[in-house]
């Protein structure tokens, strides 16, 4: 049976300091008019600064990844394991700090004008841009599905493929999340209040099977 690919979910991760912003206002690129003057990012700081002016090998859309919101297709990615271990100089964090807002490959097509998706780290080289979901045939889903996703001598380009990403140009609205998850309890609680006290259709749900987070 053929996949359905409007279905499959995507996840933004963002600290959880900044869900009621993003809630408030949608998930935004630095340079978007509505963008959090106090957004707290999580991520490697050098390589975003590196995204900035990297091109997206596609057009349409065109543009740098600077101009792009990035969304992955699983959990258990290379960057949360770096923020949970603290390698590579990252800011090292509790898992808790971190919360998952999910949307879909069809929800994002049908309300964002701009964007498109790579078989692996859109910064790489190699990594090709694609702006027809059909092509998402082309994508690694047994590596990106998996938990564990080291490189090994036969196949030194998993980490790569693991971290495929969908591009979303300028911003994500916020009435294309659908579904939160968090670490445990104390954020399901915590996230819940504001999406009750937005009147938000967003569903919060913990992670119990670690099927995001790492064990």
């Amino acid at each position: 049976m053929p996949i359905n690919y409007s279905a499959m979910p995507i996840y933004r991760m963002v600290h959880i300091n900044n869900v009621e912003y993003v809630l408030r206002n949608g998930i935004c690129i630095r340079g978007h008019h509505l963008a959090d003057p106090d957004y707290i990012n999580i991520g490697d700081t050098e390589l975003i600064a590196q995204r900035v002016d990297s091109p997206v090998r596609i057009v349409p859309p065109g543009g740098n990844l600077g101009d792009y919101v990035p969304f992955y297709f699983a959990g258990h990615t290379p960057m949360l394991y770096n923020i949970k271990t603290g390698w590579r100089g990252i800011t090292q964090r509790p898992q808790s700090d971190i919360v998952f807002l999910v949307s879909s490959v069809g929800e994002i097509v049908q309300n964002c004008p701009y964007w498109c998706f790579t078989d692996g780290h859109a910064k790489h080289n190699i990594s090709r841009f694609y702006n027809n979901i059909a092509y998402m045939i082309n994508l690694d889903w047994v590596t990106i599905h998996q938990q564990y996703w080291n490189n090994t001598l036969e196949d030194m380009d998993r980490q790569r493929r693991k971290a495929a990403e969908f591009l979303v140009k300028d911003y994500v609205p916020n009435t294309c999340i659908r579904i939160i998850y968090v670490f445990n309890e104390a954020c399901k609680q915590r996230i819940e209040a504001l999406v009750n006290q937005l009147a938000l259709n967003i569903s919060v749900n913990i992670d119990i099977n670690k099927n995001l987070y790492f064990p």
